[in-house]
């Protein structure tokens, strides 16, 4: 076999000069003497070859994550996963090139968009070797520039920013600062995410100081849209969640009230995202009414909204942006409030910025007694509740109103939510306690009779499991002996203080009922005139008091009570005021 001696030795002499190398070049750290080496190959720009590029105003780049500075700089296109766009520029001394890229990584924990998009650079003249490509590397707080060898590159400057929260998608920025005299000369081109670009192509900057517009951000409407720019003219509110196991989980948020749409915007905070928020960690808002009523929504991390139909929603990194209908709202006259469901309200007293006709000025009130409900609408009315802020339901228990005009109390409840709804009735006829004055000493605890058209009364009818349609009720009181026969012939131990309508639905149960404050304060034993308070539970649907004082949020004109019946034998018909005695 015949060897190749010249080749051999020349082959050992290679290998003896790596070796000698010092160890860092094989870890990627070119610095010192073998940089100098490279004198040949690197530091030959020519910075005259770039003044006859485009100008731009403004001072060099500040290499900070923060994009405001390239404003002015062309936008290249990208085709590539993840990367949104890219954009370069020279320095006004012409000793750097600035080079930025931005785009959607898919958790927090994600920086492989470092390293998967080199920049290539081309020569003209086809140099390669070490200045042919750039390629960054980073995790959280620290990011490097590096050569085609992968070692670092000198007197460079790169940052990142990952704007993703948890597993929830968001925008990544990398911005570098690349010395010139790390090419080769400067007649290349550059090619990054599927776009080249001619060196000569790329903007300069004329060194000019560019003044920051701080004039206050003007409102022009909220765009569904995950990029959040159109809120820097909505009055931000500090939020903190009331769960002390991550009561920093989100951190900001604000509303708007803009036509057709209330807007609403959540920033998440440092110990979690606003899908967890909450005393029962569920993510689970409502919207508020000044009427009392609340519309109960649930968010979830993939930009999710549970329990109203039509919303639009966007989650990008720790940002939220919410459009709910102006149509799903319960009734309000003037102003709504956000908050986490049961918590106190992050932002309240919001109009609608656009004339809706709504107004919370004096109202006149026309309640009657008929079975019919719509007139309660636009009275306030209170949640009540059982289940709590851990409710799996998009809604609330139920809710009622009270109101008396000093001689009659009239109230209405309602429940939609399913468990209560199996009760067909029961609700609203078992565990209800009208109480005077805040006071257990004057309570009365009602008992509901039925009544046939002939008057005879029957004491223990079937009060819940009813069929849908509508009942009406004698209202006594358990202390009733319950020996009358006839409504019209009443002993003096059952007194007949009021009446209560229930309508059982499929998807809706609801009553409204009245009762005789005189009669009541003869039992008591005092005067009308001492009731200061009236309030009412039902046990059934929560431990919440419906109240009379207080429950007004508006200047009231007035509010006419219709009761076209008394406790004797009535005729009812679904009509509106068609009670006959």
């Amino acid at each position: 076999m015949k060897h190749n001696y010249k080749r051999i030795t020349a082959l050992a002499g290679m290998t003896a000069l790596l070796v000698s190398m010092p160890v860092s070049v094989y870890a990627g750290q070119i610095r010192n003497t073998y940089t100098a080496n490279l004198s040949n190959v690197l530091g030959s720009v020519d910075a005259s070859a770039l003044k006859g590029n485009p100008v731009v105003k403004g001072s060099n780049i500040v290499v900070d994550s923060d994009t405001d500075d390239w404003d002015d700089i062309t936008a290249r296109t990208a085709d590539a996963a993840g990367v949104k766009l890219w954009k370069a520029a020279v320095s006004s001394d012409y000793s750097k090139l600035y080079f930025m890229y931005e785009g959607t990584v898919q958790t927090e924990w994600d920086y492989s968009y470092m390293g998967s998009n080199p920049v290539s650079i081309t020569y003209a003249d086809g140099t390669t070797g070490i200045s042919d490509k750039i390629q960054f590397t980073g995790w959280k707080d620290s990011a490097q520039a590096k050569n085609s060898w992968y070692g670092d590159i000198e007197n460079s400057e790169t940052v990142t920013v990952n704007n993703a929260h948890g597993n929830t998608a968001g925008p990544y920025v990398v911005e570098a600062a690349i010395p010139f005299d790390f090419f080769a000369n400067s007649d290349f081109k550059i090619t990054f995410a599927g776009t080249t670009v001619d060196i000569k192509d790329i903007e300069v900057l004329d060194g000019q100081k560019v003044e920051k517009d701080d004039t206050e951000a003007v409102y022009n409407g909220i765009v569904i849209d995950g990029e959040f720019a159109d809120w820097d003219a909505v009055k931000k509110y500090d939020a903190l969640c009331p769960n002390d196991a991550h009561n920093e989980c989100i951190s900001k948020t604000a509303m708007m009230f803009d036509g057709d749409y209330v807007y609403v915007y959540v920033k998440d905070g440092t110990g979690g995202d606003a899908s967890g928020a909450g005393t029962h960690s569920n993510g689970r808002y409502s919207i508020t009414t000044d009427l009392g009523y609340e519309l109960v929504f649930q968010i979830d991390s993939k930009g999710y909204v549970n329990g109203v139909d039509g919303v639009d929603c966007r989650h990008v990194g720790n940002q939220w942006e919410i459009a709910v209908p102006k149509s799903a709202l319960p009734a309000y006259n003037k102003t709504i409030s956000f908050g986490l469901y049961r918590s106190e309200p992050f932002i309240s007293g919001t109009a609608n910025i656009k004339d809706d006709g709504s107004s919370d000025d004096k109202i006149i009130y026309d309640i009657r007694y008929d079975g019919l409900y719509g007139d309660w609408e636009y009275y306030p009315h209170t949640t009540i509740q059982y289940s709590t802020a851990g409710t799996h339901h998009n809604m609330v228990d139920s809710a009622g109103a009270l109101f008396s005009n000093g001689s009659t109390v009239l109230g209405h409840v309602y429940t939609v939510m399913p468990e209560h709804l199996n009760e067909a009735g029961g609700e609203f006829t078992q565990a209800v306690t009208f109480k005077f004055n805040d006071s257990y000493n004057q309570v009365l605890y009602p008992r509901f009779v039925t009544v046939d058209e002939q008057g005879n009364i029957n004491w223990n009818p079937k009060r819940d499991g009813l069929s849908d349609g509508t009942y009406e009720f004698y209202m006594f009181d358990t202390s009733a002996w319950g020996t009358s026969k006839n409504i019209n012939e009443l002993n003096d131990a059952d007194i007949c203080y009021g009446k209560m309508i229930v309508t059982v639905g499929s998807n809706r149960d609801e009553c409204e009922f009245y009762f005789d404050l005189d009669k009541v304060a003869q039992k008591l034993g005092c005067d009308v005139s001492d009731f200061k308070q009236i309030s009412a539970q039902f046990g059934r649907l929560g431990q919440e008091w419906i109240n009379t004082a207080g429950a007004s949020s508006g200047a009231w004109l007035g509010l006419f009570i219709c009761i076209a019946g008394t406790c004797g034998v009535v005729v009812y018909k679904k009509k509106k005021g068609s009670i006959q005695v």
